[in-house]
């Protein structure tokens, strides 16, 4: 699969079947895999240099997660976007992430702001030089630094579960200028993180999701 291999690691033999599917769960989160784009049992066997096993027990466990299907025969892709299914996320993501912006508001530290104040720049130089990929990478590092603040594990977790669903399709978003309006609420996030502002936090995450969204639904 093009360019693939050079996205992973090799791995060893007694973490196969986790660390193939921890780095599929990266390649998703970061845009790595987008919608369109299909992939085999046997291209990702090669790229990670293992066996099919792990490979397609991995691939199992992100369809039943929803976040990869069977397109035909033995290839595998990203799950068709349907109304029902992006309106069921939109509601569980408005009421999970922006809490979570919020406890990350009351919890951060002036170290943590410094961390998080890498991605945000990022988002900033992925936009300017209309650099899908970066931006979808910073967009990803961004966010989820923001959930870690939060310091809750089972959040993370189930927000992580959400984002594979949903994350392949903020490619479309370029097109409609959102990246420019998202990097609006991204900055509303960051300062309001950094002034411990969790109110705040949680309607500029609020806003974020809400005009994905909005702009997702003329896709559809």
């Amino acid at each position: 699969m093009h360019g693939i291999s050079e996205q992973v690691l090799p791995l060893r033999r007694e973490t196969l079947e986790d660390g193939v599917y921890r780095q599929l769960c990266d390649l998703i989160l970061r845009g790595g895999i987008v919608p369109g784009e299909s992939i085999t049992v046997a291209s990702l066997a090669e790229a990670f240099g293992v066996s099919p096993m792990p490979v397609r027990n991995a691939l199992t466990r992100l369809s039943t997660a929803g976040a990869l299907t069977v397109l035909s025969g033995r290839t595998i892709g990203i799950p068709k976007l349907t109304r029902e299914r992006l309106d069921e996320l939109l509601r569980v993501r408005l009421t999970l992430e922006p809490t979570t912006a919020a406890w990350a508001a009351e919890r951060a530290g002036p170290r943590d702001v410094e961390g998080l104040n890498k991605s945000f720049q990022a988002l900033f130089e992925g936009q300017q030089a209309g650099d899908t990929k970066l931006y979808l990478q910073s967009n990803y590092d961004f966010h989820f630094e923001v959930y870690r603040l939060a310091q809750s594990p089972i959040m993370l977790s189930i927000i992580e579960s959400l984002w594979l669903q949903i994350s392949p399709y903020f490619h479309l978003l370029r097109s409609s200028g959102n990246f420019r309006i998202s990097n609006h609420h991204h900055e509303e996030i960051f300062r309001a993180i950094e002034n411990n502002q969790p109110d705040r936090a949680r309607q500029a995450m609020h806003d974020d999701i809400s005009d994905a969204y909005e702009v997702l639904t003329g896709y559809l």
